[in-house]
């Protein structure tokens, strides 16, 4: 057996891959840099993912110095039966990939991301070993459960999901929310000291995500291009997002804006479907996940303005957005729904619509991309607001303190 290092982490990922998770990536990075040796077990990047992506598929990969091992899983739709076969899967699949690591190798401390709040399992395991455990506290898990099911079930569920996430707090010695009211979810609902939960927002990487170049062939001769970029869950809003573009389109008679929704999710194909159902193809370009950081760029830049479609839900309401702070990063005003926290984000660099108003949500898109001077101003507020509160610089403190409080509790204590 290898000798053990005293700095080693194994960072696991269940519900999407490292190369697509730029928290993860961003933190993965910031321990390395911290003299980490940083393990990442994730699901393989998608069969469409970019060749430099691709090629960690079913081995381990050495990326900038952090090791990721990655397995192949289906990701699941709706249905309960569909959850049950990923998330067992996963879990066979990390369990011999975190045993292997452990004797290979060694580590330290266990880093859980959820969704979903199952891998306490894993943690508690390497709990009884002796390693440290963190959670990093992504989303709501049980509201998500809420939100996808009805009936009987989504009682019955959401109480399994509540029980599985105070689990989840229970074994973790330190807990990482990415805002406030996620830390003083963790505090009440895990009944954890303050001083175990520490703040660590999304905040993108500025050399990453800035202003930059616009490429008008994106456009594709359209004057204008309202963009979403993220992921396509049932809780995004994407598909109702659709309906907003159809009044767009149908209700005002605006056929001179490209909706260019990038991303994918189980939402796609339902939102694709009602895409040709009402005839909006001319209009609205989906290209699925776009891997390529510097493409991806470039569709921001190219954007006229940026959308943020998600309703109001309880998780919704005071989870963080990441794609709020790239929009801002990249210099682009953004029309959202008027949720909790991404006001607290955005501030001055978005309007904000009542959660649910699809007309009011169409009128405002459309104001906005009529008025040039405010989309001026408001993409600079949002340049300013992540250069000084969200950038991922000031977010790496916090992160580097919880592991140091992870190493010495006392420090933060006294």
């Amino acid at each position: 057996m290898n000798r053990k290092p005293s700095k080693g982490v194994l960072i696991i990922v269940e519900n999407q891959t490292y190369f697509l998770d730029t928290r993860v990536k961003a933190e993965a990075a910031a321990l390395r840099g911290a003299g980490w040796q940083v393990h990442v077990i994730c699901p393989a990047p998608p069969d469409d993912a970019h060749e430099a992506a691709k090629k960690a598929q079913y081995r381990t990969k050495d990326a900038g110095g952090i090791s990721v091992h990655s397995y192949r899983v289906k990701f699941a739709g709706r249905g309960s039966i569909d959850f049950l076969r990923e998330y067992s899967l996963s879990m066979a699949h990390i369990m011999r990939l975190s045993w292997r690591i452990f004797r290979d190798h060694g580590f330290s401390v266990v880093h859980l991301c959820n969704p979903p709040d199952i891998l306490f399992v894993v943690g508690l395991f390497y709990k009884v070993l002796g390693k440290k455990v963190v959670f990093d506290h992504h989303d709501l898990f049980p509201e998500m459960i809420q939100a996808r099911y009805k009936g009987v079930l989504r009682d019955a569920f959401y109480l399994a999901a509540r029980a599985l996430e105070f689990l989840t707090f229970r074994t973790a010695a330190v807990v990482l929310s990415t805002n406030q009211s996620y830390r003083e979810t963790a505090i009440r609902r895990g009944r954890l000291k303050e001083t175990r939960v520490f703040v660590v927002r999304n905040g993108p990487v500025l050399n990453e995500f800035y202003p930059g170049n616009p490429s008008p062939g994106l456009k594709k001769g359209f004057p204008f291009m309202a963009c979403y970029a993220g992921l396509m869950g049932p809780e995004d809003g994407v598909i109702e997002l659709i309906d907003v573009i159809r009044f767009v389109v149908q209700g005002l008679g605006r056929r001179d804006i490209l909706f260019c929704l990038l991303g994918d999710g189980v939402a796609r194909s339902t939102a694709l479907e009602r895409v040709r159902a009402w005839g909006l193809e001319a209009c609205v370009d989906m290209p699925g996940m776009i891997v390529d950081r510097g493409q991806f760029r470039r569709y921001l830049a190219t954007a006229d303005i940026m959308l943020a479609p998600e309703m109001s839900t309880p998780a919704n309401d005071i989870s963080t957005f990441i794609k709020i702070a790239e929009y801002m990063a990249i210099g682009k005003p953004i029309v959202a729904y008027d949720l909790r926290e991404t006001r607290f984000t955005a501030g001055g660099a978005a309007v904000y619509v009542r959660s649910g108003r699809q007309e009011a949500y169409a009128s405002a898109l459309v104001e906005l991309l009529d008025d040039l001077d405010r989309r001026l101003v408001m993409g600079n507020i949002g340049i300013e607001r992540v250069a000084t509160k969200f950038q991922w610089e000031l977010q790496k403190a916090n992160l580097l303190e919880a592991y140091d409080h992870l190493l010495c509790p006392r420090s933060r204590e006294g």
